[in-house]
């Protein structure tokens, strides 16, 4: 699961490649999340809805990747990468947010968020895209 998250970051960033001189400003997250069994689908219908909001309405949500461990699929992890701390104070404030954080409250087992420095980018060219 580490190399998959290792390779799930690289891939992450190819899209932010113009942004790399910047990338001391950023703030990278990763979530971990157990979901209670009774609501994966629930949940991960709201982890969508949000994700998009986020991605299309906000421009310093620069990455969000939900995705779940295929052996235990209510262990979730979420990797946010935000062009700033004041952008992501700016998203917690965000209805869309608002609406994740106050509809899956009940869903949600437990939350780790672990705050990471980047160590090295590197990914091809449009690489989401193939």
């Amino acid at each position: 699961m580490r190399a998959f998250l290792s390779v799930l970051f690289i891939v992450a960033v190819a899209g932010l490649q113009p942004a790399l001189g910047q990338s001391k400003e950023w703030m990278v997250r990763m979530a971990k999340i157990e979901i209670d069994s009774a609501y994966l689908e629930p949940y991960k219908a709201a982890i969508r809805e949000h994700t998009q909001a986020a991605i299309a309405n906000e421009p310093g949500v620069l990455t969000l990747y939900a995705m779940y461990d295929k052996a235990r699929p209510t262990h979730v992890t979420v990797l946010e990468i935000y062009a700033s701390k004041d952008a992501y104070q700016a998203h917690l404030k965000t209805p869309h947010f608002q609406k994740y954080k106050a509809g899956t409250l009940k869903m949600v087992k437990s939350l780790e968020l672990i705050d990471v420095d980047p160590i090295a980018f590197g990914a091809k060219p449009n690489i989401l895209e193939r």
